[in-house]
């Protein structure tokens, strides 16, 4: 019998900076895309969204690559997005 090795699911980067537009109602910056990912709340708990702070230079790179996958792992009720 074999066994099947599961792979973590993957999500495209352009549907991250697309959360962040709808939340900012434009297209990002890469300014405004690494302090929303890097900012995120829910109620007092803050985390950041790829699960450590991006740099600006890091935004840039995503905002250039949208249809790149990244793996996505679930930590509690948040997704985090793993670069690379």
């Amino acid at each position: 019998m074999a066994v099947e090795k599961t792979t973590a699911p993957k999500m495209m980067l352009g549907f991250v900076v697309r959360r962040c537009a709808v939340v900012l109602g434009h297209r990002p910056t890469p300014i405004e895309l690494a302090e929303w990912a890097n900012n995120q709340r829910e109620g007092r708990r803050r985390y950041c969204l790829f699960g450590r702070a991006i740099t600006v230079e890091e935004a840039r790179v995503i905002l250039r690559h949208p249809g790149r996958p990244v793996t996505v792992r679930s930590a509690g009720p948040h997704p985090l997005y793993a670069l690379g």
